[in-house]
C-alpha cells in the first residue's frame, strides 16, 4: 500500500498567539532600560511580589523568581534586552514540577503580560554571552517587568490601603457582634424583649459568615453598619425596658407615710392613740414569728396573708409561720410569672421573710400597674432601690392596712347606711380585733359579758 502524506498546516506546532499575547510584546518594546528611580532588576521583582496577591499572580510567582536568577544587571541597560533562554527541563529541577506544568506557567505569565516570547524559528530557547554581555538569544524577554513597575507599585499600594480598611471594618463588625451577644446575655438574664435577642442573635451569625467571604470595603461597609444599627436599636429596647422595669412609671396609690409619735417623753403605746384618732385599727401585737421591716413596723404571718389575698389561697394552713408562708410566696411568684432565679434573688438580697412581704404587695397591685416588663421588672425595681437603701416595704404594708380598713368601712356602710357615723366604724373597726382588744372594744360598745 502507498502512503499518503498529508499536507502539514502553516501555523501547526507555532505558539498560539491572543491579545495578550500582542500586549506583552508592545510592552517590551516600550520599555528600554530600568524604570527612573530603580537601581537593580531585583527591585522590579519585589514590586511584583507585593502587587501579586491583588492582581491575582501569586501563583506566578516562583516561575518570575526563577526567571530573575537567569539574568544580570547589564541586560537591563538602555541598549540591551533581558532575555533568558532556560529550558523546561532546567525550570522543572529549579521548580520542582513537571516539563507540561511548565509549559502552562509561561503560558500563563505571557497571558498575564509579565514575561514576552522571542521564539527562533527552531522554537527553541538558546543565547549567547561575551563578556557577561548578550550577544544574540532566543528566549523569553522580562521587558514587560519593568515597563508595569509604576502599576505593581500603584496596585500593591491600593491594595494594601483596602486590606488595611477591610481589616479596620472587620474590627469594628466584631465589636458590633461581642456588643450584640452582651446585650442578648443581659436580657435574656433579666427576661426582657425575648423575640428580639433571637432575631438579633440570627442576624448576628449571618452577617458573621458573609463577613468572612467579602473583599470589597464597600460591601463590608453597609454589612458593618447593618450590625451597628442592629445593636443601636437591642440597646434602646433593652433600656426602654428596664427604664419600664424600674417601678418609676406608676406610684403605689393611697400610701401615707407612717410618722411615728412616739417621743422619750411619751408613754409607750402613743402610736396606738394616733391611729385611733385618724379612725384606723390600732395595730396587732407582734408575734414571735413576725419581721421588722425597715426598723419601722411588724407584721404577723397571718396578717399579711389577711392583706394579701392572692398569697392567702397559696396557704395549707390555716395559722401559718414564715416559713409556710414563704413556700406560698414562692408559688405564688410563679403563678404571677415571676423567674424562679428572681425570686431566689429577692430571697438572697431581702431574706425569705421579707421576700414573700414583696411578693405579697406585688400580688395587691392591679394588672394595668406594670409596664410591658410586668410584675418581674417590678421585683427587680425592689431589689435594685434595696441595694440602694431605698426599699420601704413599711409604707407599702401600711397602704394595703389603709386599704384593707377602709374596705370594711364601705361594707358597713352598704350594711346599715342611715345613723352610721365615724364613731361606729371605728367600733366596727375594733370589732375586727376583738381577740386582741376585748376589753378596749367591750367598754367602748357598752357590751358587757
Amino acid at each position: 500500500m502507498e502512503a499518503h502524506a498529508s499536507p502539514r498546516r502553516a501555523g501547526s506546532g507555532l505558539r498560539k498567539l491572543t491579545a495578550n499575547h500582542l500586549v506583552a510584546a508592545r510592552l517590551a518594546e516600550q520599555a528600554l532600560g530600568l524604570p527612573p528611580g530603580v537601581k537593580h532588576p531585583n527591585q522590579l521583582l519585589a514590586a511584583m511580589r507585593r502587587a501579586a496577591p491583588y492582581l491575582g499572580h501569586r501563583r506566578l510567582l516562583p516561575l518570575m523568581e526563577a526567571l530573575f536568577r537567569w539574568t544580570q544587571p547589564q541586560d537591563w541597560a538602555p541598549g540591551a534586552e533581558p532575555l533568558v533562554w532556560p529550558s523546561n527541563e532546567e525550570l522543572a529541577t529549579a521548580l520542582d514540577c513537571s516539563e507540561r506544568h511548565v509549559s502552562r506557567l509561561i503560558a500563563a505569565a505571557i497571558e498575564a503580560r509579565l514575561i514576552a516570547a522571542r521564539d527562533g524559528t527552531d522554537r527553541k530557547r538558546r543565547g549567547f554571552r561575551q563578556e557577561g554581555r548578550i550577544v544574540w538569544a532566543w528566549g523569553l524577554s522580562l521587558r514587560p517587568m519593568a515597563a508595569r513597575h509604576a502599576e505593581f507599585v500603584r496596585a500593591a499600594e491600593e491594595g494594601e490601603r483596602t486590606r488595611r480598611r477591610c481589616r479596620e471594618l472587620r474590627r469594628q463588625a466584631g465589636v458590633a457582634r461581642q456588643f450584640l451577644a452582651q446585650l442578648g446575655a443581659l436580657a435574656r438574664e433579666r427576661g426582657l424583649a425575648a423575640s428580639l435577642v433571637e432575631e438579633r442573635a440570627a442576624e448576628r451569625q449571618h452577617r458573621a459568615h458573609a463577613l468572612r467571604r467579602v473583599e470589597d470595603p464597600a460591601q463590608l461597609a453597609v454589612m458593618v453598619e447593618a450590625l451597628q444599627a442592629a445593636a443601636a436599636e437591642l440597646r434602646e429596647r433593652l433600656e426602654q425596658a428596664v427604664k419600664d422595669a424600674d417601678m418609676s412609671g406608676l406610684a403605689d396609690l393611697g400610701v401615707r407615710p407612717l410618722i411615728p409619735t412616739n417621743k422619750p417623753t411619751e408613754p409607750e403605746g402613743s402610736t396606738v392613740v394616733a391611729r385611733e384618732a385618724a379612725g384606723l385599727p390600732p395595730d396587732p401585737s407582734p408575734t414571735p414569728g413576725g419581721i421588722e421591716a425597715e426598723g419601722a413596723m411588724r407584721v404577723s404571718p397571718a396578717e399579711l396573708a389577711r392583706l394579701a389575698p392572692k398569697l392567702e389561697t397559696c396557704l395549707a394552713i390555716g395559722r401559718p409561720g414564715w416559713a409556710e408562708v414563704a413556700d406560698a410566696a414562692s408559688v405564688l411568684a410563679q403563678h404571677l410569672g415571676i423567674p424562679r432565679p428572681l425570686y431566689g434573688e429577692a430571697c438572697r438580697v431581702l431574706g425569705r421573710p421579707a421576700a414573700a412581704i414583696a411578693i405579697a404587695i406585688i400580688s395587691t397591685k392591679p394588672a394595668g400597674h406594670f409596664h410591658s416588663s410586668g410584675p418581674g421588672g417590678y421585683l427587680r425595681g425592689m431589689l435594685r432601690r434595696a441595694g440602694q437603701g431605698e426599699l420601704f416595704l413599711e409604707r407599702s404594708l401600711h397602704g394595703l392596712r389603709e386599704a384593707a380598713a377602709q374596705g370594711r368601712s364601705r361594707q358597713l356602710t352598704a350594711v346599715n347606711p342611715e345613723g352610721f357615723t365615724m364613731a361606729a366604724s371605728k367600733r366596727a373597726a375594733e370589732m375586727r380585733y376583738w381577740p386582741q382588744n376585748a376589753p378596749a372594744a367591750a367598754s367602748a360598745s357598752g357590751i358587757h359579758g
